[in-house]
């Protein structure tokens, strides 16, 4: 199924939609897609192939049209538009104030304490074990949440997925933080790539990736960033250890 395909039959059940909202619709699934897409083409991945693992992770196409007809019905999508810019002048003013963003406290209240749903971009998983690892990062918090070993384009990958939430309740939570971590094997530096899953202010989500080698028990997440630098040691899950 490509892209495009895939959109259709999300639109398909908001028949009320304008013209203008459809196209709104629309782009916010693309956005959503590149999101995704992204980590699998810095792990060097084809892009169609990238693409269409992305569109599978995402689900029913005509499911997501539905549930989205139930929660919109009728003249509700009329107003989404107007609440949507409402919606980012608060969260603007809020931000600028640093009183903290209050739309986006259930996120960081999600990975704070529940745990976060990340899919897996694995072609197949081996082993997978669920965690709750957690490590100071400057003013945020890094969580460890699941690691999963198995095979992605025929290559026997480590993938761990991993949010980060700011230490106050409520708090904006620091914007790429990923950017600033590294993962190492035990012996010697892996090939590491990365993409964000979600983000919003009060929380940000995404999947790492690390290449293990033959007997290798576990992987250090090092975070670095203006002096400041810790580290955390991350288990593979049993099965992992051997390629």
């Amino acid at each position: 199924m490509t892209r495009g395909e895939f959109m259709d039959q999300v639109l398909a059940p908001l028949g009320r939609l304008t013209a203008e909202e459809r196209k709104d619709v629309r782009r916010e699934l693309e956005e959503h897609v590149e999101d995704r897409m992204e980590a699998l083409l810095d792990m060097g991945w084809d892009e169609a192939l990238a693409e269409t693992r992305c569109l599978e992770a995402m689900g029913d196409p005509a499911e997501i049209g539905r549930e989205m007809a139930r929660q919109y019905p009728g003249r509700w999508w009329l107003w989404l538009g107007r609440a949507a810019v409402v919606l980012t002048v608060v969260v603007c003013i809020q931000a600028l104030l640093g009183v903290g963003v209050l739309f986006n406290a259930w996120d960081g209240l999600v990975v704070r304490t529940l745990r976060p749903q990340i899919a897996s971009m694995l072609d197949e998983v081996e082993a997978e074990e669920l965690v709750d690892l957690r490590m100071d990062i400057g003013n945020d918090v890094l969580r460890v949440v699941r690691v999963s070993v198995g095979e992605a384009e025929g290559r026997h990958v480590a993938e761990i997925a991993m949010c980060a939430y700011d230490r106050l309740p409520f708090g904006i939570v620091a914007h790429d933080c990923g950017n600033w971590i590294t993962v190492e094997r035990r012996e010697s530096e892996a090939h590491i790539h990365g993409g964000p899953a979600s983000r919003s202010y009060g929380a940000e989500c995404w999947q790492m990736y690390a290449f293990p080698a033959s007997g290798d028990r576990s992987v250090t997440l090092t975070y670095s960033r203006y002096g400041e630098t810790v580290s955390m040691e991350v288990p593979l899950p049993e099965q992992g250890g051997a390629v």
